[in-house]
């Protein structure tokens, strides 16, 4: 179990996760589970030689989940695999949100079918697909649910709009949240707003922010053991879809006087030595 949420903040979709995962309550697998991945579509057509080598669409789309991690990942694994080798004619638009969604919630059911026959219920899992839609020209975020009815298993793949998270604002109504202590952390969020503006505090800032400083106090304050470790997060645009390193103050341990590290999927990349003649960078927050 883990609790992710996802909710529009100015021109972006903002997604946050913690990175616990756990057998059952009180029994921790790992604190840097990766639970906010990239999903990247490429579309190919026929270029002059008649062979389907000619690029003409290429973005990453986000994918968060909450339950069983192998189920989870496998379909993670199948879903960028094959949405990565897409093949049309030429003149065809690429997929839209909804289209690449219900590729996902497909192999997500596959999954969760296989899985469960030894793992039950323990092999479910829920899901959120987001990013930009070519074909309508705007953010939009897909929620995928498991039923099971008379013994057969589906997943739901339903279209979640957000409305723009701001004080005075329903946090309900900002955010979409899977997993654990989902309202507990709703609660939390509008908490988070409501004090922000007795405390005289620069409103949008703390709007942009809200849901991450809930999740960052529930995991300080252990309200739930199903979620723990530190916050990963990223966002999605117009361009695409970007995982953020998560700056957050750390213990200094001698010789070196950093205070801070900067985190991704729960590691901190400061202490991962260089690839080559590179290391490990990108946007943080």
């Amino acid at each position: 179990m883990t609790l992710v949420a996802v909710w529009m903040a100015e021109t972006r979709l903002m997604a946050i996760a913690d990175s616990r995962i756990v057998r059952s309550a009180g029994n921790v697998l790992t604190e840097h589970g990766p639970k906010l991945l990239p999903i990247t579509v490429i579309c190919m057509q026929p270029s002059q030689n008649g062979a389907f080598d000619r690029v003409v669409y290429r973005s990453d789309i986000g994918f968060a989940y909450s339950g069983a991690t192998l189920s989870a990942l496998a379909a993670h694994a199948l879903s960028t695999t094959l949405l990565s080798k897409l093949i049309g004619m030429p003149g065809a638009p690429p997929p839209a949100l909804n289209e690449l969604a219900h590729f996902v919630a497909g192999a997500s059911a596959e999954y969760m079918r296989e899985v469960g026959q030894l793992a039950l219920k323990n092999g479910l899992f829920s899901a959120l697909v987001f990013g930009w839609c070519p074909r309508e020209q705007r953010l939009r975020i897909f929620e995928l649910q498991p039923r099971i009815t008379d013994g057969q298993l589906t997943v739901d793949n339903m279209e979640r709009n957000l409305s723009p998270i701001k004080i005075g604002g329903i946090a309900k109504e900002c955010a979409v949240t899977i997993g654990g202590g989902a309202d507990d952390f709703a609660e939390e969020i509008d908490k988070e707003l409501a004090n922000a503006k007795n405390r005289g505090e620069v409103l949008e800032i703390v709007a942009f922010d809200a849901p991450k400083r809930a999740l960052r106090r529930m995991i300080a304050e252990g309200s739930n053991q199903m979620i723990g470790g530190v916050i990963q997060q990223a966002w999605a645009t117009s361009s695409g879809f970007q995982i953020l390193s998560n700056l957050e103050p750390i213990t200094p341990r001698p010789p070196s006087p950093r205070n801070v590290g900067s985190f991704i999927l729960g590691f901190d990349t400061m202490d991962i030595q260089t690839v080559g003649s590179y290391q490990v960078g990108g946007l943080g927050r």
